[in-house]
């Protein structure tokens, strides 16, 4: 079993890595165990550092539940496409790439943030930067393919400049934290607890990002072969996710330990943290007509900011056989 002291921090998917975690799995009816993805954030985080959630799902005869650490999206999207993990949590933009790439995978919950900005915009301390249109033609750092991109360019629409206006530096984000704080670039575009630790750490400072006014949107995906192949544990999979969302809302000081132990921060700047996503800390939800048009709408955007090679049909990504139990 891999455990978060033996999880990977895939920055671009390794050979090694992915043979570490499974690569190559099919998703088979003789498999009983569930390889999920996980990052410093979210429902996955929660459920793993409780471990209620591995508990319930072996009662249910689904064992073990493995773990694998991924720092962002893209890497955790090249597991899925390597059969390395079955199933994770990821933001709008990855799932935009992977279509367009062509990636058997499937978005088969939803979490979406109405009125959110999933992430932030950073620059140093002593910076003379106050709004974004400032940073054209200065350097500005993002992990590429992540849902920071997309805010990113988002952004620059609101202000009438594209990503072509700045001189881009795709950076995984430990990469991009230290570039920051030496001055090698000008500003940082980063989602929590990474914004939250640039800011506590670094010293870094918050320049308000515009926001596109669609919603901000998390995904649960999973591989196109353990969706049509263990559809049955995928459903259980998700009641299970959901009955431990509830549990975290009603529980959220838990959880604030638990990210402050892993990720250093203090719990009372924790709780600012937190406070910004009210209603939303936590939500398992079906995939619905409304998901799938605002993720097109994402993809479209992209699209047209020359980021994603070509146009895809999000609805061919979606995954709508789940109705909670």
């Amino acid at each position: 079993m891999i455990s978060r002291r033996q999880s990977l921090i895939l920055l671009g998917g390794t050979a090694a890595g992915l043979a570490l975690a499974g690569c190559g799995r099919k998703a088979g009816p003789e498999r009983k165990d569930v390889i999920f993805a996980t990052q410093k954030n979210g429902v996955p985080f929660l459920a793993e550092t409780r471990g209620e959630f591995a508990k319930r799902l072996d009662k249910r005869g689904i064992a073990p539940v493995k773990w694998v650490e991924f720092a962002s999206g893209p890497p955790l999207i090249e597991a899925i496409r390597a059969g390395a993990v079955d199933i994770g949590l990821v933001g709008d933009t990855p799932v935009a790439y992977a279509q367009a790439a062509g990636t058997d995978l499937n978005f088969v919950a939803a979490q979406s943030f109405p009125g959110l900005v999933g992430s932030g915009l950073l620059v140093p301390a002593k910076s003379s930067v106050t709004n974004l249109a400032q940073l054209k033609g200065r350097r500005v750092a993002y992990t590429k393919g992540s849902a920071a991109e997309f805010a990113l360019a988002a952004g620059l629409k609101q202000v009438g400049l594209g990503l072509k206006d700045i001189q881009t530096a795709s950076l995984a984000p430990g990469d991009a934290q230290t570039a920051l704080a030496n001055g090698s670039v000008d500003g940082w575009v980063v989602w929590d607890p990474y914004f939250t630790l640039a800011q506590i750490r670094g010293g870094a400072r918050e320049v308000p990002l515009p926001a596109s006014g669609l919603n901000t949107t998390a995904f649960y995906i999973a591989s196109g072969d353990f969706t049509r192949n263990r559809t049955d544990v995928l459903r259980a999979t998700l009641d299970e996710l959901r009955a431990e969302a509830a549990w975290g809302n009603a529980n959220r000081n838990f959880y604030r330990d638990q990210v402050a132990k892993a990720t250093r921060l203090p719990p009372q700047v924790l709780d600012g943290m937190l406070t910004r996503y009210k209603d939303f800390l936590f939500r398992v939800d079906p995939v619905t007509p409304e998901v799938i048009e605002n993720q097109q709408k994402v993809s479209d955007y992209l699209f047209d900011a020359g980021v994603l090679p070509k146009r895809v049909d999000a609805s061919k990504a979606a995954w709508t056989g789940w109705k909670p139990a």
